[in-house]
């Protein structure tokens, strides 16, 4: 695309380039909920003269950085995502994600970019909770608002009926892609982070075409640094992004996630997963949990499993975890212990924040 639209219809009403301006404004009436002031502000930036946008990352492993990204990188990336995909102008989207982050902006700069019609809802757990009777051909959504639709029948009907919808900035648990399988609609997981503007590939969660592996966009290759991280040349930038996410390549243009290389557990020399160990015991813990490293005189560093409970776990409890997980896991991979967390720390999009999850169970 060859010029950077800033033009948007938002609800039902079409805002000229003009007009966005007043919109914009309106939106960061002091007063008005974030959400709506953030989406003011990216639409600020959007139709400012600079050519970048600067984006804040979420911070689930790490310190959030701030970025400028160019305008037309976002564009191309977009544009990448509608082919793939489909998009047709007059189509209407659903933005129920947070404009201060990367995934919320690009569903705006899609909109923008294929003229659809934008239909905006304060990013919620349930979000469809808040939709009547329009029909959404694409939508993005966290895997904690599918989950929290899934159990409300009308809020379930509108996923349903939702004609491409992408879930992204979380893993999802064995248990929602579970219930994902046997939904109508299509329905892809997304893999990618800000650095690469969103997602660089898409892996399909029901259908025949449901897959383990992830499908990258045209036009981008894929590759695996020595630590068996994922290594993206995309169209919009002349190096090479490298990631610390461990990957699987399948094929040149395919691979399977295997977990972060920020979360590798060293224990005795042998190095665990957590990830692909969280897979393994989702469905035999109950609620949320996260498998994490402490430090050991022996071992250098021992697995233990942080569990999410508003009340302490009881001795039974905790025997009957380890009994129900053993089987599923090998003797370095087994947690020596289980810590209990009262409530996980979370980023700005709702990502646990393990580090800081840890911390605060270690205290308790």
């Amino acid at each position: 695309m060859k010029f950077i639209p800033k033009a948007l219809t938002l609800n039902g009403k079409y805002f000229s380039e003009d007009a966005i301006h007043g919109l914009a404004d309106d939106l960061m009436t002091p007063g008005k909920p974030d959400w709506e002031q953030a989406l003011g502000s990216f639409l600020r930036q959007w139709i400012d003269e600079n050519d970048t946008i600067q984006v804040r990352t979420s911070g689930s492993t790490g310190d959030p950085k701030l970025l400028s990204l160019s305008k037309r990188s976002m564009l191309t990336s977009a544009s990448m995502t509608g082919s793939f995909l489909g998009f047709r102008e007059g189509q209407t989207a659903l933005l129920c994600l947070n404009s201060g982050f990367i995934a919320g902006m690009m569903m705006v700069v899609r909109a923008m970019a294929y003229q659809m019609n934008l239909i905006a809802v304060p990013p919620s757990g349930s979000p469809l909770c808040q939709i009547s009777k329009e029909r959404i051909d694409f939508a993005a959504m966290v895997p904690a608002q599918v989950y929290n639709s899934l159990p409300v029948p009308s809020s379930k009907q509108i996923l349903e009926s939702i004609g491409t919808l992408i879930i992204g900035g979380a893993a999802l648990s064995p248990e929602l892609e579970k219930m994902i399988e046997k939904l109508d609609g299509n329905i892809y997981a997304t893999f990618g982070m800000t650095e690469t503007i969103t997602h660089i590939a898409l892996r399909r969660l029901n259908g025949p075409e449901r897959s383990d592996a992830f499908t990258v966009l045209p036009g981008i290759t894929i590759e695996s640094d020595v630590r068996g991280c994922l290594v993206a040349s995309v169209p919009w930038d002349a190096g090479k992004i490298v990631s610390n996410d461990i990957v699987s390549i399948e094929s040149p243009a395919s691979f399977k996630w295997l977990g972060r290389a920020d979360n590798v557990i060293n224990t005795g020399g042998i190095k665990l997963i957590p990830e692909t160990i969280e897979k393994r015991i989702a469905e035999f813990v109950g609620n949320r949990f996260f498998i994490a490293g402490l430090p050991d005189p022996v071992l250098g560093n021992i697995p233990v499993l942080v569990v999410e409970s508003v009340v302490p776990l009881t001795a039974k409890q905790i025997e009957e975890i380890s009994v129900r997980i053993t089987p599923k896991l090998t003797k370095s991979e087994m947690p020596r212990r289980v810590i209990r967390s009262e409530k996980f720390s979370e980023t700005g999009n709702g990502k646990i924040n393990r580090k800081e999850s840890l911390q605060q169970a270690l205290k308790t």
